[in-house]
């Protein structure tokens, strides 16, 4: 009897054996999220999918999900007995509370037996995306003028005249049109001088987005005002857009999927065109491709197929008034939107300049 006993238990040991060493095969495990980009706060659902593909049964198998420690949870763990060919699909919710791109990161499976006497581990890389985009508000909410003249902030009067509206006399450049040519200035000045104009819509305005904030870049970078500026450009691209006015998008933020140093859109108008860029807006980290004076000088050769230029900045270098001086003769119309206060007294007077309101 003993005999029979210890040969029975023999059987199930070796039974058990082989059956754990076919459970760790055809078992899948994937996860995806619900979305690609989220809001700030919004919850993310991740949707994992394990499989048994074969026909016996998974007596035992633990899930230990990894997701970046900006995630309201870093580590989701449960446990499973899995019947042949059975499908089980899970859903469970996250948070972040900055802007950024983050993963799910890593799975590990764990698989063992009836009896608890082995174990395996696998480990999944899966580096799932997950993007959380700047921070949504309005811009007069967040943008005042620097000067009191300008009245509130209105994304239509940057880009077409309005000969009802003169709001100055500046000098002219060869792009406007001679019946502006304001004839007692030029006399006073000795050189032709123009009648500046309040803006509407006409053509389409070049938004170039700088994340430079020191020199060198690298340098105790001013995250914040980085951050703020990014926010302020997604109100303009929102601002734009609600008032159906084209615009192409630039950015000197590092890009790791082109060819090209850092970012530029042709024009356009399209509610796809602002998810796509809010999405790469949520993607930018601290580096940058070039510092801004490298990026005006290409703006000033294509010009013409602009009737506004808008600079979107964490803040004015001592080391960008020089080169914007320039520009603003060459260019024309253009527009100052910066996080940080200093030196945007030192600007010139034909730029319309705004001071973030954080």
């Amino acid at each position: 009897m003993t005999g029979l006993f210890v040969m029975l238990l023999l059987v199930i040991l070796l039974i058990n054996r082989v059956l754990f060493l076919y459970s760790g095969r055809f078992l899948t495990y994937r996860t995806s999220t619900d979305k690609k980009a989220y809001e700030i706060g919004e919850t993310i659902k991740v949707m994992p999918v394990i499989e048994n593909r074969k026909p016996l049964t998974l007596p035992f198998l633990k899930v230990d999900e990894y997701y970046d420690p900006s995630f309201s949870v870093e580590v989701n763990s449960y446990s499973l007995v899995l019947m042949p060919y059975q499908r089980v699909r899970r859903i469970y919710e996250l948070k972040a509370a900055k802007r950024g791109l983050y993963h799910v990161e890593a799975a590990t499976l764990k698989v063992g037996d009836f009896l608890g006497f082995y174990e395996t581990y696998q480990e999944i890389s899966l580096k799932v995306p997950v993007v959380i985009l700047p921070e949504k508000k309005m811009l007069r909410k967040i943008v005042i003028p620097y000067h009191s003249f300008q009245g509130e902030v209105s994304v239509k009067r940057w880009i077409m005249d309005d000969p009802l509206m003169i709001r100055g006399i500046r000098e002219y450049t060869g792009a406007e049109s001679q019946r502006y040519i304001h004839w007692p200035s030029t006399l006073k000045h000795d050189h032709l001088m123009v009648k500046q104009f309040d803006f509407t819509a006409e053509k389409s305005v070049l938004l170039f987005l700088n994340l430079e904030t020191a020199k060198p870049f690298w340098k105790n970078p001013d995250l914040e005002a980085m951050e703020n500026a990014i926010v302020i450009m997604r109100a303009v691209m929102e601002e734009l857009t609600s008032k159906n006015i084209p615009f192409s998008f630039a950015s000197n933020a590092y890009n790791n999927h082109a060819s090209q140093r850092g970012y530029y859109f042709p024009p356009g108008l399209s509610k796809e065109s602002l998810r796509k860029y809010n999405e790469i807006l949520g993607k930018m980290g601290k580096v940058i491709a070039m510092p801004l004076e490298e990026s005006l000088k290409g703006f000033t050769r294509n010009r013409q197929a602009y009737q506004t230029f808008v600079l979107v900045t964490p803040g004015i270098l001592k080391e960008y008034l020089s080169p914007l001086r320039s520009f603003s003769k060459a260019f024309g119309r253009s527009v100052v939107l910066s996080a940080r206060e200093e030196n945007l007294n030192r600007l010139p007077k034909e730029m319309e300049v705004y001071k973030g309101g954080f």
